[in-house]
């Protein structure tokens, strides 16, 4: 009776060893596990963070396009207040957008994404207008005329100049230049 209550107890013994044996196989298999699906979801919470941002540059993008769409069908000399402001906000929030995409790695480059400076480049009317526009701006001090029903425009330009003499109508030899410089700086934000 004593060598089967010995046996039965190596059996008993036996079989909590085993059991705890696999019980901590099973937890080290779930953590590796929990450590997978970790790793997946941070790489579809930047796949979608991703996603929104380029759909956000996407949809300022869009903006531009259409604006510049109207400008090729409707020709005209300078843009007005709301449309000055609509590029400076669209422009700040792609190169927002395009910072964040190089920040988290998700930047993939031309032909994929492209920056600022490549959507500029494919909107010529609108440049050339903006560029006109801020030229006068910053030439004359004030913003181009309005209709007599909208309301008065307001100078959207970031760069502070000095202010025109009122009894020159023609900026004089030294500010071109100094124009042409405002212009480029405000170009290359």
């Amino acid at each position: 009776m004593n060598i089967t209550l010995i046996i039965l107890i190596f059996f008993f013994l036996a079989a909590v060893i085993t059991a705890s044996v696999f019980y901590y196989l099973t937890l080290q298999n779930l953590a590796a596990v929990k450590r997978e699906v970790d790793k997946l979801r941070t790489q579809a919470d930047d796949a979608r963070a991703s996603a929104v941002l380029r759909n956000e540059r996407a949809r300022c993008y869009q903006q531009l396009l259409a604006l510049e769409s109207s400008l090729q069908s409707q020709p005209r000399d300078s843009l007005g207040a709301e449309e000055l402001a609509m590029v400076d906000i669209n422009r700040e929030e792609i190169r927002n957008c395009v910072e964040a995409l190089k920040r988290s790695g998700n930047w993939m480059g031309l032909p994929y994404d492209l920056d600022w400076q490549d959507m500029w480049e494919n909107l010529p009317s609108l440049q050339k207008l903006y560029r006109a526009t801020v030229t006068q701006e910053a030439g004359l001090g004030t913003a181009p005329a309005a209709s007599p029903g909208a309301p008065a425009p307001a100078v959207t330009s970031p760069v502070v100049l000095p202010p025109a003499s009122p009894s020159a109508k023609a900026p004089s030899g030294g500010q071109p230049e100094m124009m042409a410089q405002a212009v480029k700086n405000m170009m290359n934000r």
